[in-house]
């Protein structure tokens, strides 16, 4: 007859397990359900050892479940960090592509305005053209009036008296033409000198309005600086707040705190290099002190240099 050991334990749900038992059906192993009190453990300090045990588990499960919910948190909040941070960065390209579109159409009226102005010289050239071509006509109409009456006047010079009256009031005539030709000379003087007082007018109101042109344009200049300053300025300050982030997180150690910091660095620096189209030498400096200030708290203190290396210069 052959005798077989028997090892008899409590499981977490208070069930009884019997191991090393092959008479039974041939089950190496047999849990017996609803059965607490059939076998008692060996001592008071297996019981012990065992709940201890347990405790342990439990405590470290509920460790780790709290561990897992503060990351997916933090997770939560750096996306909407940066989901605010793309819509600023957004907004701001906005106002600076709306500056730009403005200053285009300042010089873009500024053009129709010359443009105007020489259609308005042009059409004033023809106008007098016209003018001396109508002065011209009539004149002729005038020589030819003459050239009849000159002719009736020969025909009446035949009669004596009618002759010697008709001299008389021909010179009369003769100075009251010469008279109204002064006047109409005069008179033409006056005209043209109005008309030159008028383009004198329009120049000046050219003038005028090119001279608003350009200080439309200055204006657009200005507001194209302020937007690329502002740019720079929202990106040293989301690395700023993606740096105070990093130090928050506990869960992760100095080396991988300065991983993360080195990456952010890295990523911003391409953006500010004073070579790049939206960098300058301030907001570079301003980003190397940040990171600086960074690796201080962390404790990974390594000086940045302002100038760039191989690993960070634009390509």
């Amino acid at each position: 007859m052959s005798v077989h050991s028997i090892m008899v334990n409590l499981n977490n749900s208070g069930n009884v397990i019997m191991t090393q038992a092959p008479n039974l059906d041939f089950v190496p192993n047999v849990e017996m359900t609803n059965a607490p009190n059939t076998v008692r453990p060996n001592t008071v300090r297996q019981l012990r050892a065992r709940a201890e045990f347990h405790a342990r588990m439990a405590n470290q499960e509920a460790k780790i479940r709290a561990g897992e919910k503060a990351r997916e948190t933090a997770i939560r909040n750096a996306v909407k960090k940066a989901a605010e941070e793309k819509a600023r960065e957004k907004a701001i390209k906005n106002a600076a592509k709306k500056a730009e579109e403005n200053a285009r159409q300042e010089a873009v009226n500024r053009s129709k305005a010359e443009a105007t102005a020489a259609k308005a010289a042009a059409r004033a050239k023809r106008e007098k053209s016209n003018r001396n071509i109508a002065a011209a006509k009539k004149a002729a109409e005038n020589a030819k009036k003459a050239a009849e009456n000159a002719k009736k006047a020969a025909e009446n010079a035949e009669k004596a008296k009618k002759a010697a009256e008709n001299a008389k009031k021909a010179a009369e005539n003769a100075e009251k033409a010469k008279k109204a030709a002064e006047n109409a000379e005069k008179a033409k003087k006056a005209k043209k000198a109005a008309e030159n007082a008028e383009k004198a007018k329009k120049a000046k109101k050219a003038a005028e309005n090119a001279e608003k042109a350009k200080k439309a344009a200055e204006n657009a200049e200005r507001l194209a600086a302020n937007a690329k300053k502002a740019a720079a300025n929202a990106v040293v300050k989301n690395v700023d707040n993606k740096f105070k982030e990093i130090q928050k997180k506990t869960y992760l150690s100095k080396t991988e705190k300065n991983n993360e910091g080195k990456k952010v660095y890295r990523k911003a620096s391409m953006k500010l290099h004073p070579q790049r189209p939206g960098g300058s030498e301030e907001s570079f400096k301003k980003l190397g002190s940040i990171y600086n200030n960074f690796q201080s708290k962390i404790g990974t203190k390594v000086r940045v240099e302002q100038e760039l290396s191989n690993e960070n210069r634009p390509r």
